[in-house]
């Protein structure tokens, strides 16, 4: 059975637009929806749309078909998409990418131009509504290319540490201590295989 979005009742705490709750994200500043914490960010912070989309990707990749059972469905098969694309993209490009790399390829392919609902080639099709008015289009364009954003830096973090060899733990605790620089620490120069394996999956048939 696929896993669902615990973000499918978010209607009720959060603003939905174009049939998307505008969940905030945990970000370490950037733009838009975000999430202040009070604190450090880090394991304190509940998880966001994009954790639950890279922790599901795997899973759900398996499936052909999927079940929509609310709003955070909607975002939560997006992303994976998004996610799939984002691996597609380091597995073809020769000679594999490093880290550094392979974080510059996918915030260049957050940023490319792509499809809102209600346009052509929006994967999703009649799933999503189309914007309203100008505002509308503005807020679900800015929201979805910062989940964009947000979903090649975290899976960067997540196949390219060291520690993460079969399972593609984003938590490498393997004993080197925590604080500031871990995740640099325990980088990995290639991409996790067990993650690239997924990446010419089509969740739902579709791609981006």
């Amino acid at each position: 059975m696929a896993y669902h979005s615990g973000f499918n009742e978010a209607s009720d705490r959060f603003r939905v637009c174009c049939g998307c709750p505008l969940v905030p994200l945990n970000t370490q500043g950037t733009a838009g929806a975000t999430n202040n914490s009070d604190g450090d960010s880090g394991a304190s912070s509940p998880m966001d749309p994009v954790d639950e989309a890279i922790e599901l990707f795997r899973p759900n990749s398996l499936f052909k078909s999927f079940d929509i059972r609310g709003p955070g469905d909607k975002l939560l098969v997006y992303l994976i998409m998004f996610i799939s694309s984002c691996l597609r993209r380091i597995a073809d490009r020769k000679p594999t990418p490093n880290r550094e790399e392979a974080r510059s390829l996918l915030f260049s392919q957050a940023h490319d131009r792509f499809p809102l609902p209600g346009q052509a080639g929006f994967p999703l099709g009649a799933l999503m509504s189309a914007p309203a008015n100008k505002e509308e289009e503005e807020t679900i364009r800015s929201y979805l290319r910062q989940c964009r954003e947000e979903a090649g830096r975290r899976l960067v973090d997540r196949i390219y540490t060291a520690s993460s060899s079969s399972s593609g733990s984003s938590t490498g605790g393997a004993g080197s201590g925590g604080g500031g620089n871990s995740g640099d620490a325990s980088a990995a120069a290639v991409p996790n295989k067990h993650w690239l394996a997924f990446a010419n999956r089509r969740f739902m048939d579709r791609t981006i």
